[in-house]
């Protein structure tokens, strides 16, 4: 779990040539996610609970990352509620 986790760094770590404020944030976002996940896991094992609250809450903040560099191309994915 841990590994494939690890390489959503580069969907969240920029290489873009300018970063808004949001992406700058939403990347220690994810730093801090990871980094609490990679630390704990070394510290003990997990329980089933503990481990699924820390990959869930690095997923939503790749998820969150995407939609937003999505923003930046100008593309708004299908998933995305429409605001009317």
């Amino acid at each position: 779990m841990l590994s494939s986790l690890l390489l959503a760094v580069s969907c969240v770590g920029g290489s873009a040539a300018a970063r808004c404020a949001e992406c700058e944030r939403l990347e220690v976002e994810f730093l801090e996610a990871r980094d609490r996940m990679r630390n704990l896991t070394r510290l003990r094992r997990l329980n089933a609970v503990e481990e699924k609250k820390l990959a869930d809450r690095v997923a939503m903040v790749i998820a969150r990352a995407k939609e937003h560099a999505a923003g930046h191309a100008g593309f708004i994915p299908t998933n995305a509620a429409k605001k009317v």
